[in-house]
């Protein structure tokens, strides 16, 4: 047993991470046990690593935006002193040492606030300062973007993509995805990346809508930058339009992009993604999973399925059915459809439209009602498509789900894959 008298700082960082990994309570470990654990040690002394990617990626949810009302500007701060801002205009912007419920506080926005002001409290993040920022959001353009760059304190950079945020447009925007091979957010993206400071050591990090983004920066950005770019962590992002792996960029590129996803994932399933990922435990189930807080930690990687097989069917199948069902015309039908039909509740976003849900419930039936029943057949057929394919992501032995079919939903048994 090792003691943490011990003076080899190699043995006394070996019993911290033991007593880390063996918990009070035998909790399985998240991002904030790791940035208790790794804190202490900056990234001159230990570089980044995947866990440190994955927090970035769930930092970049937090509205650093709303320092424009204090300060003008949202650039040249330490991550501690962005905390401190929050805390000095609490009036403002909330409590941000608030303990996250974990029942409720399910998305990636929600809980990105507590994990910066936890991450600002260690020697490894507090110092991290952000030198360059760009919030994008324009209803007619129907696109919400963010991306910043992290300085750390080796010199060495992160451009991190936000994921979609709670706006209806985010969720549009989304699923613009499935018709067009360049929505607007991926444009800013490109332009963002190639317009950042030449020279510099980078790592690019998102998650989800920001983790397609940061691989189609990867991919799409001018040549002349590759040779900047260090890795690209994509964590459960879904995928693209057309096939990304045939391409020259990506077959000489490759081994610098890697990619996460929980292991029921729905997301990073969806359209033509990448078939060599890791699949990673989560403590969570159903869309929590999709929330990095929930994704398990051991020491400075994330936990990892021993045999990914499944998931690797998964990805194979998830959706494939319900896109081949519907031509590009009718995804792009679906989605002005029913953006339209929930924009006649008046909602900005997700949290507005819960806010009345039986009077926009009665909104959004009154409009349907209202089609065409030829627009209503197209409407229905991606429904059903959709719920088939749900339900086959869910069961072993896929794509054998029918109509009536009310087989118990099974999960197949996973060996732990060995990472330190």
């Amino acid at each position: 047993m090792l003691k943490q008298g011990d003076g080899n700082p190699s043995v006394i960082n070996a019993y911290r991470q033991q007593t880390i990994l063996t918990s009070k309570h035998n909790r399985l470990m998240n991002m904030l046990d790791y940035i208790e654990w790794r804190g202490d040690l900056p990234f001159e002394k230990d570089p980044l690593n995947e866990v440190d990617a994955l927090i970035f990626s769930l930092i970049a949810y937090y509205s650093f935006e709303q320092f424009n009302k204090i300060t003008g500007n949202v650039v040249g701060n330490s991550l501690a002193e962005y905390v401190q801002l929050h805390n000095n205009n609490a009036s403002l912007f909330g409590d941000i040492n608030k303990q996250i419920d974990i029942d409720n506080d399910i998305f990636p926005s929600k809980t990105a606030p507590y994990v910066l002001s936890k991450a600002a409290k260690t020697a490894r993040f507090a110092g991290v300062r952000i030198v360059d920022f760009r919030d994008v959001f324009d209803e007619d353009r129907v696109v919400q973007f963010a991306a910043m760059t992290f300085e750390l304190d080796n010199g060495h950079r992160v451009v991190a993509y936000r994921g979609t945020d709670s706006s209806i447009i985010g969720w549009k925007e989304d699923c613009m995805l499935s018709y067009l091979t360049e929505i607007p957010g991926q444009t800013e993206a490109v332009n963002y990346f190639n317009e950042t400071k030449q020279g510099k050591k980078y790592y690019i990090v998102g998650h989800s809508k920001g983790a397609n983004e940061a691989l189609y920066t990867f991919l799409k950005m001018d040549k002349a930058r590759l040779a900047d770019v260090e890795a690209i962590y994509n964590f459960d992002g879904p995928g693209f339009l057309e096939n990304i792996h045939n391409t020259p960029r990506y077959q000489t590129t490759k081994n610098k992009i890697h990619t996460f996803v929980p292991t029921d994932s729905i997301v990073g399933m969806i359209l033509e993604h990448e078939k060599d990922f890791v699949a990673v435990k989560s403590n969570g189930h159903g869309i929590k999973q999709h929330n990095p807080l929930f994704w398990q930690v051991k020491g400075p990687c994330l936990e990892t399925e021993c045999n990914n097989e499944w998931v690797r069917e998964v990805a194979d199948r998830t959706f494939t059915d319900f896109l081949k069902e519907l031509s590009l015309e009718d995804r792009q039908f679906v989605t002005e459809t029913v953006f339209a039909i929930v924009n006649n509740c008046g909602a900005k976003s997700i949290a507005e439209l819960y806010k009345n849900p039986i009077k926009n419930t009665r909104i959004i039936l009154a409009s349907y009602s209202k089609l065409p029943e030829e627009q209503k057949e197209i409407l229905i057929k991606a429904s059903k498509a959709l719920g088939f394919s749900w339900a086959a992501n869910y069961r072993l032995g896929i794509g054998d789900v029918k109509p009536g079919d009310k087989k118990p939903l099974l999960k197949p048994l996973f060996r732990t894959r060995p990472r330190l």
